[in-house]
């Protein structure tokens, strides 16, 4: 039996989460050490609830990293936990990862601006990008130094600035080709009733 296209769409989407957890858990041992549950909170806060594992999801994928090689764990028999750290291997993996991940998002983007240029929808397709500027920020190892935080962050400030302004006057640009749009169909409507009276 072939599967419907909503339930196609939920497999691949449950796929990709599964990739973006093991990305996240990565990214939350960059910081520091943690068991489980200190890592469900951690994902939950940073991806503002976007992202809500549970521990049905968390410990497999724990185990999966661990298996890799990827994060290591240990128990503090004392408190019953098991803490996990990201290995160095486990660095390198996350710093690709996301360098491919940007690099795709920012082909398709490039594409996506071009189309809608051709199509007369905006003016401007180079608009500034902020993947690059978020990526040394994601980047930044935990005992990166004071001027170094503030540079990634003033860097990504910058562009998130210019970024908004070019999409103010995109958004301008869309206003114009909505109206135009709206101005035709009126004249085709005004068109079709001039026929129908002729026709009476």
């Amino acid at each position: 039996m072939t599967a419907a296209p909503r339930e196609i769409v939920n497999q691949w989407k449950e796929q990709m989460l599964r990739g973006y957890l093991k990305m996240a858990v990565l990214f939350a041992l960059m910081r520091k050490p943690m068991h489980g549950y200190e890592i469900i909170k951690s994902i939950n806060e940073w991806t503002f609830g976007i992202m809500t594992p549970t521990a049905g999801s968390i410990y497999p994928t724990l185990r999966d990293l661990e298996e890799r090689k990827l994060i290591e764990g240990w128990w503090m028999l004392e408190k019953r936990r098991k803490i996990y750290r990201i290995t160095e291997k486990g660095r390198r993996v996350f710093k690709e990862v996301i360098e491919k991940h940007f690099e795709f998002a920012s082909t398709l983007r490039r594409w996506l601006l071009r189309e809608m240029a051709q199509l007369g929808i905006i003016e401007d397709e180079n608009i500034p990008s902020i993947m690059g500027s978020a990526l040394r920020l994601l980047l930044l190892r935990e005992d990166a130094s004071l001027e170094a935080r503030v540079e990634a962050l003033k860097r990504l400030r910058l562009n998130i600035q210019n970024a908004m302004e070019v999409l103010s006057r995109i958004v301008k640009q869309i206003k114009v080709q909505e109206e135009k749009l709206k101005r035709e169909m009126r004249l085709k409507g005004s068109s079709h009733m001039d026929v129908e009276n002729k026709g009476h």
